[in-house]
């Protein structure tokens, strides 16, 4: 079990950084301080090792999924994009916390980026089923936001969660605290209210000023 759990630990990390063309058997053992003989034994092929990984945190995609569900399934009305916000953010920093938690996020956003970098179609297909229900929650709470407008509001409000959630490091750097100072509520908090303004501005349709501003420029 050991040695399994180390093999699992240096996939996380090869698959995040390296992604799943790049990332590398032999690699991985040599990391995991096993035999490329022993790890084909656990796991088997390359993509049987990538199953495995995204098993690990199955259950946080199902509890964001279930999450959203119930959100969607409130009366009209009673639900509001920072409580929307708020179960994302929550479920968000559980991961991230977890083992092996920041690698799986990075190698969510790989997939989310390049579907065809990853062949896991399922995964794929569970972000975008609770992308949908995200959506379909905001334009519940916007009645007349248009889907583009959702669209909009949750690429960018996912992009800066994930992103935020792996730049830990750089967070502490930047705000020049303690790396072991836990300021996790602060940041969960400070994340939501961020995300909750950009998306209600999102949701809202452009000025005509913002609009032209944001002409693309002729190339010469």
């Amino acid at each position: 079990m050991q040695r399994k759990s180390a093999i699992l630990i240096a996939a996380h990390h090869h698959f995040a950084h390296h992604g799943f063309r790049g990332a590398s058997l032999r690699d991985i053992a040599r990391d995991a301080e096993v035999s490329l003989t022993l790890l084909n034994h656990h796991f088997g092929s390359k993509q049987q090792l990538l199953a495995a990984v995204i098993e690990c945190h199955r259950g946080r995609l199902r509890e964001w999924t279930r999450a959203l569900e119930a959100l969607h399934a409130a009366p009209a009305g009673t639900v509001t994009v920072r409580e929307l916000v708020q179960a994302s953010v929550r479920i968000g920093f559980q991961t991230v916390a977890d083992d092996n938690g920041e690698d799986f996020l990075l190698l969510l956003a790989r997939i989310t980026d390049d579907p065809s970098e990853l062949p896991m179609e399922d995964v794929l297909e569970t972000l975008d089923d609770a992308a949908r229900l995200f959506m379909d929650t905001l334009q519940q709470c916007y009645p007349g936001a248009t889907r583009h407008a959702a669209a909009s509001a949750y690429v960018c409000a996912s992009g800066a969660l994930l992103k935020f959630l792996v730049g830990s490091g750089r967070l502490s750097r930047l705000g020049a605290s303690a790396p072991s100072l836990d300021r996790s509520a602060e940041n969960q908090a400070r994340l939501t209210s961020f995300l909750v303004s950009g998306i209600e501005a999102a949701l809202q349709s452009p000025s005509v000023t913002d609009a032209e501003a944001l002409e693309p420029l002729a190339i010469v």
